[in-house]
């Protein structure tokens, strides 16, 4: 399993066949999609953005004041992108105040979705699925990408991945499917639902509103400017990368669930590479906000895409004077907000209740075990203030709720789903073309007693390694073995030396490595991190202390 690279309810009106509703901001869009199409205007694709299904809240408003990267829809599923290499230092242009008009736009905008839904559900339980759901999705997401080397910025590109497509989900004769569709083609939709069912689905007309949130998509998203970074050395370039997203997301079941969620967030990265002429090192930083509200002033963006840029390249540089050490097995130190990426993997994965329900080796009488001797209080907190993985309701539409899975060292606790016996609000969905999978939400380890510098006392004669952020890894839930690589990492020594280290792995056998959890101090602190499972990626939140191993397999 890969680590790392981060909804309240309402009732709505009966449900309607045709959906086609007023936009009464078109015009005002007219002019912002002239002036975005003014600042960037060339077709050059960027990577697609991370699907994170982050913070939400039906009741909030957009901040004024912000970007509307409007584009023509392709026929797929509405994504499209530009880009102004000739021009990265362009001003972005002002813009229409559309806040005036939101409140009532979103009301009737999620109305119409809601009736989309129930149409779509209603069809499924006429043509004899026992249960149905159906999920829509409307919204944007958005990339700033900048390329920084020496003393100026080099290119600034845009991206913009719209979503607007409608998935149903049907239990019928105990089987479950799943298909889905672009909202402008129900005819697709209902092709798919014609292969699975007797009889033929109802068609609504073809939709094609747009979110009134896309005329404020990007509270804070802006390209860099040579006047708004630090100045490189010459040997080191620089990827600064904002994402910000935007969404709708509506659920409605035949069990009487009917909810209207707005999701929104964002996070920024700077992504660092260092050349000497001999050897090349890479560093990131991050920093990520569930709200994203407007810089204070202008000197925020600046000071925060500074320190970004500037950590990145100085860890970049320090790794130049990397050495290797082999294998080794000594103790090791997991950082703040490191430890949680850990044990999300080798805990948080295997109590998802459809990795349990395969029964193997590895998670076989996994609950009710103790499995460290260590006061370790693991669990997934939907609410945490500024957890990307934070929510109120999930994406079947269940109310979230903080689930313990260890506590005090033993298994109590499970992460299930709608389509599971037991759902604990834990249903997540990287989008509508995926059906809800049980997913962490924010991974937390409580703090514990032990003091920071009693868990960074290396053994008599040997060191130790310190682990301050991971990279990727994965681990086997069959044969209960992890390998993770680690981002940055010290191997401090005996002497009190801290050696930087370059290209850690570190491996071996989960259970054995739980086990050897030695000390948990208090100094919690927050990350988040792209998690895949089967093909579905989503944003969640790490929140962890420090946290010492003993005697753990590691090679550099």
């Amino acid at each position: 399993m890969a680590v790392l690279d981060r909804r309240a309810g309402r009732l709505s009106t009966e449900p309607r066949l045709h959906h086609n509703p007023p936009d009464p901001g078109r015009a005002a869009e007219r002019r912002t999609e002239e002036a975005v199409r003014r600042s960037a205007s060339c077709g050059v694709d960027l990577e697609p953005v991370q699907r994170p299904s982050g913070r939400g809240d039906h009741r909030c408003s957009p901040p004024p004041g912000t970007l509307h990267s409007r584009r023509r829809a392709s026929a797929a599923d509405g994504r499209a992108s530009s880009w102004d290499p000739q021009n990265p230092r362009r001003a972005r242009p002002d813009l229409p105040d559309t806040v005036s008009m939101m409140a009532e736009d979103l009301e009737g905008f999620e109305s119409s979705l809601i009736d989309i839904a129930a149409h779509w559900c209603e069809e499924g339980l006429r043509l004899g699925a026992e249960y149905a759901q159906a999920f829509v999705e409307a919204g944007a997401d958005l990339r700033w990408e900048s390329r920084l080397r020496g003393p100026a910025v080099s290119a600034t590109a845009t991206s913009v991945n719209r979503r607007y497509g409608v998935g149903l989900l049907l239990r019928r004769a105990g089987v479950w499917t799943y298909s889905c569709a672009p909202l402008h083609e129900p005819q697709t939709l209902a092709e798919k639902i014609s292969a699975l069912c007797p009889g033929t689905p109802r068609i609504p007309s073809p939709w094609r509103g747009r979110s009134p949130l896309e005329t404020v998509p990007a509270t804070t998203a802006r390209p860099l400017t040579d006047e708004t970074c630090v100045t490189l050395q010459p040997n080191t370039a620089v990827r600064f990368i904002q994402d910000f997203f935007r969404q709708h997301r509506v659920i409605v079941d035949s069990a009487g669930t009917r909810r209207a969620l707005r999701v929104g967030g964002g996070r920024r990265r700077a992504i660092a590479t260092v050349f000497d002429g001999t050897a090349t090192a890479r560093a990131f930083t991050r920093s990520n906000n569930p709200h994203w509200e407007p810089a204070s002033a202008e000197t925020s963006f600046v000071e925060s895409a500074a320190h970004l840029i500037k950590s990145a390249a100085d860890q970049a540089r320090a790794l130049l004077r990397f050495r290797s050490m082999g294998h080794k097995t000594t103790p090791v130190v997991f950082g703040p907000k490191t430890g949680a990426a850990f044990l999300h993997e080798l805990i948080g994965h295997a109590l998802e209740a459809d990795n349990l329900a395969k029964n193997s080796p590895y998670s076989v009488g996994l609950m009710g075990e103790r499995l460290t001797r260590a006061s370790l209080n693991l669990l997934d907190d939907p609410f945490l203030p500024d957890g990307m993985g934070s929510r109120a309701v999930d994406d079947d539409g269940q109310f979230c709720a903080p689930t313990p899975l260890v506590t005090d060292g033993t298994v109590v606790g499970r992460l299930t789903c709608a389509r599971l016996d037991s759902p604990s609000g834990s249903g997540r969905r990287e989008s509508y073309r995926h059906a809800s999978l049980p997913r962490a939400s924010n991974t937390s380890v409580l703090g514990g007693e032990d003091s920071v510098p009693s868990l960074l006392q290396p053994c008599p004669g040997s060191g130790l390694l310190y682990i301050s952020s991971l990279g990727s890894g994965e681990f086997n839930p069959a044969r209960g073995e992890f390998s993770f690589s680690a981002a940055a990492a010290h191997y401090l020594t005996s002497a009190g030396e801290a050696v930087p280290l370059k290209d850690v792995n570190l491996f071996g056998d989960a259970r054995e490595a739980i086990d050897r959890l030695a000390g948990i101090a208090d100094d919690v602190e927050g990350d988040n991190a792209t998690c895949g499972k089967q093909g579905q990626s989503v944003l969640i939140g790490l929140y962890s202390p420090t946290m010492r191993f003993d005697r753990l397999d590691w090679h550099c």
